[in-house]
This record gives structure tokens, C-alpha cells and sequence, in this order.
């Protein structure tokens, strides 16, 4: 049970900071800041799902019984990755394109001031 918690938190905590490094802004304030970690969130949640359906996927596998082939068990963990994960993905695409894009030329930072 511990080992399923782990890889859930390693995976979330993955997608989570890959987003926010890699996902181009969003509008400033309250709803752009808001969609932003939704998005993250989504994203993180997606990846640790898919993690999930991994380690059940490697369990099942290695547990496998006489009744049941392994193409069966590797073709139903598939669907229901793509099922949960892309049911996720599909949500934080739709937050993304529904939220207020972030201004373009402006600089992100300040810049640094030499002095006077």
C-alpha cells in the first residue's frame, strides 16, 4: 500500500513541476493564476495516474493467474490509462484554452538596474 501512495506522489509531484516549468503563461491575476494551477494540477494528477495504472499493470503481471493471458491484462490496463489519464489531459486542455492568454513582449522579469 505504501509502494502505490509513493508512486502516486512521485509521479503527481513529476507532472506538477513539469507544467509549471514548461507551460507558457497565462494572464496575470486572479483567473489567469487560478487557471494556471488548475492546469498544474490536472497535469500532475494525469501523470500520476498513469503511474497508477503502471505499478497495477507490473502487479498484475507478475501475479498473473492460469485463466487469464497477458495480452487480456496488458490490453485492459491500457485502455483504462488512456481512459482516466486522458479524461484528465482532455480537462486541462480545455482550462488552457479557456483561460485568458498571457500578454506577449512584455518581459516576464524586471530588468536589472545598473544604478543611476
Amino acid at each position: 500500500m505504501v509502494g502505490v501512495v509513493l508512486v502516486f506522489l512521485v509521479c503527481f509531484g513529476v507532472g506538477l513541476t513539469a507544467a509549471a516549468n514548461w507551460l507558457p503563461a497565462l494572464a496575470t491575476g486572479r483567473v489567469g493564476g487560478m487557471a494556471f494551477v488548475t492546469v498544474c494540477v490536472l497535469l500532475g494528477a494525469a501523470l500520476g495516474m498513469v503511474g497508477l495504472h503502471t505499478y497495477s499493470l507490473i502487479s498484475e503481471l507478475r501475479h498473473a493467474t492460469l485463466g487469464i493471458s497477458e495480452p487480456d491484462i496488458l490490453a485492459a490496463i491500457l485502455r483504462d490509462i488512456l481512459l482516466d489519464a486522458g479524461t484528465l489531459l482532455g480537462l486541462a486542455g480545455i482550462v488552457y484554452l479557456l483561460a485568458p492568454p498571457g500578454e506577449e513582449g512584455q518581459a516576464t522579469d524586471r530588468p536589472i538596474d545598473d544604478g543611476p
